[in-house]
Formats: structure tokens, C-alpha cells, sequence
């Protein structure tokens, strides 16, 4: 049976932040995901879950000037010790979020290329992310976003993701497969998630294109779906689409349900 997760920051975004959880509970959801919760303090978000009954399951690394077009510091050569402060700063509060997941964006190549030194700055710095969140039980999430919608970004596709876990070489880190940058990126979905599955720790979903929910767009989610059940996943599958005032009618379209 699949488990789903509302991702409060895309979806009932009509609402404050803490007033999502008590919408995603009131929908069905027993977890949510975020990306950035860091404009909050942990104890108001903690006791907004608690308060609603749902448990939080990913949240991402702090991503830089997300709004200047920064996605992620963790290639950047130079910028160690900003990736090693959001670093801790995430595992505060993964740790009082009881959150188990931490996403992180590799981030953009900076100007004049520098693939091999921004290669080898982000596995050093995976692989002491991924002994720091050991200590603390907490799987290191890696993100691929497709170069449409992100031209400079390092990671390209899952296949390069897949790549970079082999040379980080650590056991608790894996792929986040989001269908939505996938297809984006030219891969077959269903290929890819069959693949990968056993270097896949989390999953979200949307259409594509227009970033909408299964079914709004070209994606064959009936077949994603079917796929999915049959394959060795027990985790979470994120509803990461764009939403204010969400119905999730799309769920019993295909027999679903939060």
C-alpha cells in the first residue's frame, strides 16, 4: 500500500505554514514534507504537527539565495564552511521536527565551468554530511532537478545521481526521485524509478508539464502507480505539486487515497 505525504509548501498555500499541517491532517494525510522551514522556529513547527496528529518526513538542506537563483552550495568550491553552518542548522531542526530525511540541491555550476573541482567539492562534502546524519539516524536525500527549468544546475538526471551515492560511498544516502523533474529531464519515468529503486530513499510526485497533480498533464501515473506497489519501496511518496486550495480528487481517479 502506498503512503503519501502532503508537501506543506506547495500545497494549501493559501494558509500560514503552521496552519498547514492541521489541513493536510484534515485531508487524510498522516505526513507532510517541506522545503525550507527555516523562517520559522522548530518548536512552532514541532507542536503544529503534534498538534495535528501528522508526522514530518523530509525537509531540505538550506539551498542558499534561493530567490536570487541560488539551488544548493553544496558543489561550490569555497562556500564549505555556509554548507557546513546550513548543515548543522538542519540537523537542529530535523532533530526537533523528529524529521528522518534531509533533501539536499547540489546547486548550479558556477561561471567557467569547474565540473571536476565542484565534482569533488560536493562528494567531500556528501560524504561528511552523510557521517554527521549517521551518528543521528537520519538518511541524506539527493535531488537531481531537471536543466529546463534550471540550466546551470550540476546534477543531471537520476543516472548522475546514481553515480555521485557510488563515489560518496555511504550507506545512508539515496536518490530523491521526483517524477515531475524526471520527466523535465527526458527520462522515462517508469524506467527510471524501476532502475534506480534500490537507491531511491524518497519519492515526490506532480505532472508534467505545468508541475500540476496526476492526471493534469502527460505523465501515465496509472502505470507509475501500478509499478510502484509491485516494486521493493516502503517509503514516502511526497504530492510536491502547486496547489492553494488543494481537493485530491485525483487520488480516487486512481484508486488511491492519502
Amino acid at each position: 500500500m502506498l503512503r503519501f505525504a502532503a508537501n506543506i509548501s506547495t500545497l494549501f498555500t493559501a494558509l500560514p505554514l503552521p496552519a498547514r499541517f492541521a489541513a493536510a491532517a484534515g485531508a487524510g494525510f498522516k505526513a507532510v514534507e517541506m522545503q525550507f522551514p527555516y523562517d520559522h522556529k522548530p518548536a512552532e513547527l514541532a507542536a503544529a504537527a503534534q498538534a495535528a496528529g501528522v508526522e514530518i518526513v523530509l525537509i531540505n538542506l538550506p539551498a542558499g539565495d534561493f530567490a536570487a537563483g541560488e539551488r544548493g552550495i553544496a558543489c561550490i568550491p569555497g562556500r564549505e564552511q555556509e554548507f557546513a553552518a546550513g548543515l548543522a542548522q538542519a540537523q537542529r531542526y530535523a532533530l526537533a521536527l523528529g524529521c528522518p530525511r534531509l533533501n539536499c540541491l547540489a546547486g548550479n555550476l558556477p561561471p567557467g565551468g569547474m565540473f571536476h573541482a565542484c565534482w569533488d567539492t560536493l562528494v567531500a562534502n556528501l560524504r561528511d554530511a552523510a557521517d554527521s546524519f549517521a551518528v543521528q539516524n537520519i538518511a541524506l536525500m539527493i535531488e537531481p532537478l531537471n536543466r529546463v527549468d534550471n540550466p546551470l544546475f550540476f546534477l543531471d538526471g537520476s543516472p548522475g545521481v546514481r553515480e555521485l551515492i557510488t563515489a560518496i560511498g555511504k550507506t545512508n544516502v539515496f536518490l530523491q526521485f521526483d517524477s515531475y523533474h524526471s520527466a523535465a529531464a527526458g527520462e522515462n519515468m517508469c524506467q527510471q524509478l524501476e532502475r534506480g529503486i534500490s537507491q531511491i530513499g524518497h519519492i515526490q510526485i506532480s505532472d508534467f508539464p505545468g508541475r500540476g497533480p496526476p492526471g493534469s498533464a502527460t505523465l501515465d501515473f496509472a502505470r507509475f502507480f501500478r509499478m510502484l506497489e509491485h516494486l521493493p519501496y516502503k517509503g514516502w511518496v511526497g504530492c510536491e505539486y502547486f496547489d492553494p486550495n488543494p481537493d485530491f480528487s485525483w487520488m480516487r481517479d486512481y484508486a488511491l487515497s492519502p
